[in-house]
């Protein structure tokens, strides 16, 4: 589901799609209806974007990029089938989970495949660093989830935590997306930057994304509202109004977390998103993300002025001012 201002690397992101499809088809029977399933419906296919345009700035071959933003998105995927089991989910983007048709046992195995699948593509790189980085990645991925199932429902919630997952579950990836190109282009010179620029952008994605748990719908968002606080996660907006003593949100978030996600009725949802709304705490969190996209566009300054720097200015807009 590649969004318009993406339509200048159309062809290179049905690339990807096609690759991933080939690559996933199997001549087992028993796999057929996995595979189907979870090619029905793709992401915002923004890390292969990445991928592909930071590619493009660098000068490597295509075949190259579009290599690395097929295992980076098997791997991001392989990742949310796992999540989505132990979460419990039901939805995602807008669809039946691989878990919700399926056993939980068929399910973590078939992310395992696509995980298997993922790294694949990546051996045909042939570049042992870019193996080297997609190891630590797929390490960092693995300990972030260990690490928020580990803080699940303890209270107090800690900033310090939430960042931490931030980054190891979605940052992380992002600046891989970003720096693999650099690291296959042999572009030290401009490596920390592409990486730094990844992981700025990873944090901000997932604070609105977090934001956006209070606030879309499941047709736009793909997934319902309202999940993260009975899974037993506090994100932004929840933790800096309880910094600021907002003792009604402080009394939901231990209600919630005592009963394990069983106890939050619909009073507890509205009073939530009310208080977070009217006293600023969702603009709070938003307007950390700007901070953040912010210096990722000075960042961007630094790279050629071309159509693909351009079109990265333009995926930073997207994610600050997005609706799903």
């Amino acid at each position: 589901m590649a969004v318009d201002f993406l339509k200048g690397i159309s062809a290179e992101l049905k690339w990807v799609e096609t690759l991933i499809a080939n690559r996933l088809e199997s001549k087992y029977p028993e796999m057929v209806p996995l595979i189907k399933h979870s090619l029905k419906k793709t992401g915002k296919m923004l890390r292969p974007a990445f991928a592909i345009l930071f590619g493009k700035i660098v000068g490597i071959e295509d075949e190259k990029s579009v290599k690395i933003g097929a295992t980076l998105e098997l791997l991001h995927n392989s990742t949310l089938v796992h999540d989505d089991v132990i979460d419990n989910a039901d939805i995602r983007r807008g669809q039946k989970t691989h878990n919700s048709i399926w056993d939980n046992t068929i399910t973590v195995l078939y992310g395992d495949y696509m995980f298997a699948t993922a790294m694949n593509i990546a051996v045909e790189l042939e570049n042992i660093d870019v193996l080297r980085k997609i190891a630590s990645v797929s390490k960092s991925l693995v300990t972030g989830e260990l690490i928020q199932n580990a803080n699940a429902f303890n209270f107090p919630p800690k900033r310090e935590v939430y960042f931490e997952i931030i980054k190891l579950k979605t940052a992380v990836l992002f600046s891989a997306c970003c720096s693999l190109p650099l690291i296959v282009g042999g572009k030290e010179d401009l490596l920390p930057l592409a990486e730094k620029f990844g992981e700025k952008l990873g944090i901000a994605f997932q604070i609105v994304d977090d934001c956006l748990d209070f606030k879309a719908d499941l047709k736009k968002l793909g997934k319902p509202k309202l999940i993260d606080l009975p899974e037993g996660k506090a994100t932004l907006p929840v933790l800096l109004a309880m910094e600021n003593g907002e003792e009604d949100v402080v009394d939901i978030v231990q209600r919630v977390f005592k009963s394990k996600g069983d106890v939050f009725d619909e009073r507890d949802k509205k009073t939530l998103v009310k208080i977070l709304e009217k006293n600023g705490y969702l603009k709070e969190a938003f307007d950390f993300a700007k901070i953040l996209i912010s210096e990722n566009m000075e960042i961007l300054e630094r790279f050629e002025n071309n159509e693909y720097r351009k079109t990265l200015f333009k995926i930073c807009d997207f994610i600050i001012n997005r609706e799903f």
